[in-house]
């Protein structure tokens, strides 16, 4: 009897754990601003700029037409990270991403306003996580970068499955 019960509690210890992985955490969508630094301007930031993801296998673009438009496809509790380099590949400071509130929309990101920081030595990076609770609705963002000691700052999209 004692190892019939021992047996069980070890099963339910292994669903537990690998429950726990398989739906605890979700996808990371890995997005990167990529600047030409010799046609940004203050007046449109945006036109210099493109977005791409690190791995097309796990976050699906809906739309790359422009950086403004830009928009990609996450699911609640997703985590999203941004990350900025120069056309000649130097990396670039992502200062902040903050949530634009559009009507009534709430915020979808874990903080509204979240600022870049720098690990290990390396330009500052944004890692977001998205609400469990924000769900079918296409939501706005600013992205805030430096460049040669200049901010600039535009709104690209995030649409939430």
């Amino acid at each position: 009897m004692k190892l019939i019960n021992r047996n069980l509690l070890g099963i339910a210890l292994l669903l537990i754990c690998f429950g726990t992985n398989l739906y605890g955490q979700g996808t990371t969508h890995v997005i990167i601003l990529t600047v030409d630094t010799e046609e940004l301007t203050q007046d449109d930031p945006a036109a210099a700029c493109t977005f791409d993801v690190e791995n097309e296998d796990d976050t699906e673009i809906l739309d790359r037409t422009s950086a403004k438009a830009f928009t990609i496809l996450v699911q609640p509790d997703d985590f999203v990270e941004w990350k900025g380099v120069t056309t000649s590949e130097e990396e670039i400071d992502i200062e902040m991403i903050e949530f634009r509130a559009v009507g009534n929309s709430k915020n979808i990101f874990s903080k509204a306003k979240k600022k870049g920081i720098k690990e290990n030595g390396k330009k500052k990076k944004v890692k977001q996580k998205v609400k469990g609770n924000a769900k079918g609705k296409e939501f706005s963002y600013a992205i805030q970068f430096i460049v040669d000691g200049d901010k600039y700052e535009f709104d690209p999209k995030i649409k939430v499955e």
